[in-house]
């Protein structure tokens, strides 16, 4: 066959192949090119994210554990005490907050329990020596619910062994406990001055109010009691 004509032959499918690429790539990029972006449905919303706690309100929730009984400028005197607590320490702000339920304002200060409820009693005479003198005895208090709680844990209620016909006692109120001796009063003293000396100095107490604590005499008890003492709580 003539060249020639072999040309003329292919030109027809030449031709028909090219029209059919101009309109696949036409079509092509018309199809995709405007096409919105899906988003995929799951079914459902999302759940939000929980909010995060911000420092104030973790502040204002550790404050509001302790109760404080008293008239207003009392109860803000000693929010400000536990604040400089928390903000100085926090680990020993959370044990006093485990310690002490209520802060209460009285005549003398000291520690009892009101009906299986360790009470902090404080006085204006040392809530409003200083804010920091506050915090130290606020921690003074703390460290007395401490002992008496760890006494009554020693003291606690043994089940006999199988196969024994003992009868152990038990205290109706196990945390009603005297101390041992005049030495055992006096230790739990020494322990718990050595406590709100540590909230003094963390807390920006004066000089004179920490050495006040430092030089305590063994049987003074004016730094954390009005002078005042009891054995039973």
């Amino acid at each position: 066959m003539n060249p020639s004509h072999k040309v003329l032959v292919l030109m027809p499918l030449l031709a028909l192949g090219a029209a059919v690429f101009w309109y696949v790539s036409g079509h092509k990029t018309e199809e995709y090119s405007g096409r919105e972006p899906q988003v995929l449905n799951t079914g459902g919303s999302l759940p939000a994210a929980a909010p995060a706690v911000g420092p104030e309100q973790e502040e204002t929730r550790a404050l509001a554990a302790l109760e404080i009984q008293g008239p207003p400028e009392f109860r803000s005197q000693v929010r400000g005490a536990l604040k400089l607590i928390w903000m100085a320490d926090r680990a020993t702000f959370l044990f006093i907050r485990d310690q002490l339920y209520v802060i209460r304002n009285e005549d003398k200060t000291g520690f009892y329990l009101d009906a299986g409820r360790p009470v902090a009693a404080v006085s204006n005479a040392q809530a409003f020596r200083s804010m920091p003198w506050c915090a130290g005895i606020i921690a003074h208090q703390a460290f007395h619910a401490y002992a008496r709680l760890k006494t009554a844990k020693k003291s606690a209620f043994l089940p006999p062994p199988p196969g024994t016909e003992a009868v152990l006692k038990v205290a109706a109120n196990p945390m009603s406990l005297k101390f041992t001796s005049l030495e055992s009063m006096l230790s739990v003293e020494r322990q718990a001055s050595g406590f709100q000396l540590k909230i003094l100095t963390e807390t920006g107490a004066s000089r004179a109010e920490i050495r006040s604590v430092e030089k305590r005499a063994p049987r003074d008890f004016t730094t954390g009691h009005d002078g005042n003492y009891s054995i039973l709580p």
